[in-house]
């Protein structure tokens, strides 16, 4: 219940008491009161009490409407056109006619009586949303231009490891999206799908913030280009243990793709007869395994470190298993106990691995350092690697499928395992793809493996949520006061705290729990996934009621001293009619009652 209606009861009942007190007294006066005496008190009570609620809450002002046509950006120039007032925020085109406000707030205070807003152009932006709640929005959302709809780049990765970025186009069905590096160069390129999406690989460098550029082509037309933000993690290189029951060409490329990849490796390869090569040898133990973020074990070397490796990854260390052939009925069942229900008819099945034409083949590159390295053998899609995969497929109720060859057959899973996680990998000889052009798939495999259930490392962090200059941010995930780029400090709500950046790029976030970096785009950049995200918001935001016009804010409402003024002459002529004897009779005592008389004779 709002205080106007409180008061309005309450003024309500005091008139009404007043009525019926007034018509009982007149009742018990007889003919001394006369009828037009007691009209006039009953008459003027109410009157004092609407000019009292009209002083209390004044009505706006004469010219407000209850209607708004609000302009965003890209709004038509026809918009001057109509009856409700028209008004400009800062990001609609100039039209002649409106009224340019710096946010709906201003408008709202200004035109105090408005109960419903149409919207024009692409929707209200993060910093009007909050204004318009409790109003009758109407938004008819114009077709969206074509360009890029939604852009996700990678979280943090590690230096020299293979991220993915995440586009999707709209209305350009025959383009080409192309990923450049910080130098210019082309790292990966691809066409949409039907539903406009593409995926983009490409190569972190060294630790610390970076940009690769996103260029979208149309008939060999520029259509739209943008930055895509890459953090690259400074921390400290993860511990890989990769232990092989025997020396060979997979533990040999596998070591050397781990070591580009930002891991450091240590390699334990039996050579029988109880020798032991690679590096310095590593007790198969809780206390050595404790100090590896992820291990990579085949069959052969399962078997004599099976109870060690599985309480190591009960205690957060991330567990690969791969078959470096065919597994024997022990080993099978081992694996199936760990919740991988292993179905198929065992040995070495076939695995189909993705086309690809001669051009993308020799366009493929394997960034080590600062160098580009080209592919061994440049190869057509007739020359496929000899990879094969086993003859068993990984499955289960606790188990979530990673990986899949072109094929549909499912190449990885993995699942919880106590504190870490442990993943089961079918491929056999993967290390051919790095000998015929496939390096970036060979990649792919890995990183994707070692990414899901390797120990998480911790350190600084990256968060992909866009924003332009010049709007509001919603930062989250703080604990206690939280300062950006050692300048503007923030008090967080839940939270959550709002940012208004003023300059484009990197930015670092710093609180008490972490410190995360974010990027600002340009505030022309991407201008379609801006519309479509105020479009989205919009959608969101529910058409409550409207409000009241006797409602309007402090300080905007219609004039007070006038409604003071009448309530004032009002009461005093209802205090000097009620004290006055106008309108009373002469004392008669053969129609009064002793108590009248009393009254009289006291009077």
């Amino acid at each position: 219940m709002t205080p106007q209606i409180i008061v309005a009861l309450i003024l309500g009942l005091a008139v009404l008491i007043g009525g019926v007190r007034l018509l009982l007294w007149h009742r018990a006066s007889g003919a001394q009161a006369s009828p037009l005496r007691t009209s006039l008190l009953l008459l003027l009570q109410p009157i004092a009490a609407g000019l009292l609620y009209m002083a209390l809450f004044p009505p706006g002002t004469a010219d407000s409407a209850s209607s708004l046509r609000t302009t965003t950006a890209h709004a038509s120039q026809l918009a001057a056109a109509g009856g409700s007032p028209l008004i400009l925020l800062p990001e609609a085109p100039a039209i002649g006619g409106g009224e340019a406000v710096p946010d709906l707030a201003t408008a709202l205070r200004r035109h105090p009586g408005v109960t419903s807003l149409t919207i024009l152009g692409d929707g209200l932006g993060p910093r009007d949303i909050d204004a318009a709640r409790g109003l009758a929005v109407h938004f008819d959302p114009p077709p969206l231009h074509p360009g890029i709809l939604h852009l996700a780049p990678p979280p943090a990765v590690a230096p020299g490891a293979r991220f993915t970025v995440g586009v999707t186009l709209t209305g350009l069905p025959n383009a080409t999206a192309e990923l450049i590096d910080p130098a210019g160069r082309v790292t990966d390129s691809g066409a949409p799908d039907k539903g406009g999406h593409v995926l983009l690989a490409g190569t972190a460098r060294a630790a610390g913030a970076t940009a690769f550029t996103l260029r979208v082509r149309r008939d060999r037309r520029l259509i739209e280009q943008a930055d895509v933000p890459i953090w690259v993690a400074d921390n400290s290189r993860p511990k890989l243990l990769i232990l092989a029951g025997a020396p060979g060409a997979e533990v040999k490329y596998l070591r050397r793709w781990a070591i580009d990849a930002g891991y450091d490796v240590t390699t334990q390869m039996s050579a029988g007869g109880g020798i032991t090569l690679g590096d310095a040898p590593v007790a198969l133990d809780a206390a050595s395994l404790r100090r590896f973020d992820a291990a990579i074990v085949d069959d052969r070397s399962w078997a004599g470190s099976r109870g060690a490796l599985l309480a190591a990854a009960r205690g957060g260390m991330g567990l690969i298993l791969r078959p470096g052939g065919p597994i024997d009925g022990a080993t099978r069942s081992q694996w199936q106990a760990l919740g991988f229900g292993l179905s198929g008819p065992g040995g070495v099945a076939p695995l189909v691995l993705p086309k690809i034409d001669a051009e993308a083949v020799a366009r493929t590159r394997q960034g080590i350092g600062s160098e580009e390295v080209p592919v061994d053998i440049a190869t057509t899609d007739d020359y496929l690697p000899d990879v094969s995969r086993l003859g068993l497929t990984p499955g289960g109720n606790d188990a979530v499928p990673l990986l899949r060859d072109a094929g549909g057959a499912t190449l990885g899973a993995w699942r919880a395992l106590g504190a870490g996680r442990v993943a089961l990998f079918t491929g056999i000889n993967s290390y051919g793809l790095t000998l015929t052009g496939r390096r970036d798939l060979y990649g792919d495999w890995w990183s994707t493996l070692l990414d899901t259930v390797a120990r998480p490392a911790p350190g600084s962090r990256a968060l992909t949520d866009t924003g332009w200059v010049g709007q509001r941010m919603t930062l989250c995930g703080l604990t206690g006061e939280a300062q950006v780029d050692a300048q503007a400090r923030m008090l967080p709500v839940n939270g959550c705290g709002g940012y208004w950046p003023t300059q484009a790029g990197w930015h670092m976030l710093r609180s008490k729990a972490a410190a995360s970096a974010f990027y600002v785009q340009p505030a022309g950049a991407l201008p379609t996934m801006r519309a479509a995200r105020d479009r989205q918001a919009m959608a969101l935001l529910s058409a409550g009621e409207a409000k009241q016009a006797s409602a309007a804010l402090p300080g905007q409402s219609g004039t007070a001293w006038l409604w003071w003024l009448g309530w004032l002459a009002v009461s005093a002529l209802l205090w000097w009619l009620e004290r006055s004897r106008i309108g009373r009779r002469a004392f008669s005592p053969e129609t009064a009652t002793p108590s009248l008389a009393t009254d009289a004779s006291q009077s």
